[in-house]
């Protein structure tokens, strides 16, 4: 396959991989350039043409570990017993599609209850954020998942499992979404970013300073399915095939 056939056939998927990853359409348009300039200079690795996917995604998980290094100095550790994190994988529940759990939300509110999502995944610790998005995001199988991260399928359900339990912790006691009686409002959001100037970026940081206990937080299938409808129904974003076709002018000159 020459780059063009690689970018054109595989730009996408590696784009939805990435922003999985980092959460953040920038460094993902980043990670993304960096992962197709490292694959077509090391082109002649690929033995298997079918195996191309898992070969460009694990370059592109490298590019985003380097990226996340170097901008938050920090290390790369489970932070977790492996014993514990197996024992916790043990009553990981299954997720269920309860279509009495949907939630109508306006599409005027859709991109701040993105980027508000995002922001709490990108609070998780690595492995948890790395578990949670490639599983219940991008719909890897924890098989696939452990492989990466190196770890047992028994550790990668605890990642899962305490990814969800932090999250699900976090909009229960704050997102009106879940719960009217809760205070954090995407509405409330706008009005105040809207009356106080703020920009998307402020906004972001702002949401990010709420904090949640995942350690009091008991499991809740309600709250669960209402989350899971939330990220499973997030509209992809990507960029206009223009940007894909400046990526194969840029390769073509290597």
């Amino acid at each position: 396959m020459n780059i063009e056939e690689i970018v054109n056939e595989y730009g996408t998927y590696i784009y939805k991989y990435a922003m999985k990853l980092a959460c953040d359409p920038q460094k993902a348009e980043d990670i993304v350039q960096e992962t197709f300039i490292s694959a077509w200079k090391n082109i002649g690795q690929l033995r298997e043409e079918q195996a191309i996917k898992k070969w460009l995604r694990t370059i592109c998980f490298n590019h985003f570990l380097m990226d996340y290094r170097k901008n938050k100095n920090r290390n790369i550790e489970l932070h977790e017993s492996i014993e514990v994190l197996e024992a916790e994988g043990n009553v990981l529940v299954t997720q269920i599609a309860n279509p009495e759990e949907e939630i109508i939300v306006e599409e005027s509110i859709r991109k701040l209850q993105n980027g508000c999502f995002y922001a709490m995944v990108r609070k998780l610790t690595l492995h948890q954020r790395i578990t949670f998005s490639l599983v219940d995001m991008f719909g890897l199988s924890v098989s696939e998942v452990s492989e990466i991260l190196q770890v047992s399928e028994g550790a990668t359900k605890g990642l899962l499992h305490r990814a969800r339990m932090n999250l699900d912790s976090f909009f229960a006691e704050h997102c009106n979404l879940i719960d009217v009686k809760n205070p954090c409002s995407c509405q409330a959001w706008i009005a105040f970013r809207n009356s106080h100037e703020q920009n998307q970026k402020a906004t972001k940081k702002m949401i990010e300073s709420l904090e949640s206990n995942e350690k009091t937080y008991r499991f809740n299938q309600a709250v669960r399915n209402k989350i899971n409808y939330l990220y499973q129904n997030m509209p992809d974003e990507q960029p206009e095939d223009k940007w894909f076709a400046d990526i194969i002018n840029s390769l073509k000159n290597i």
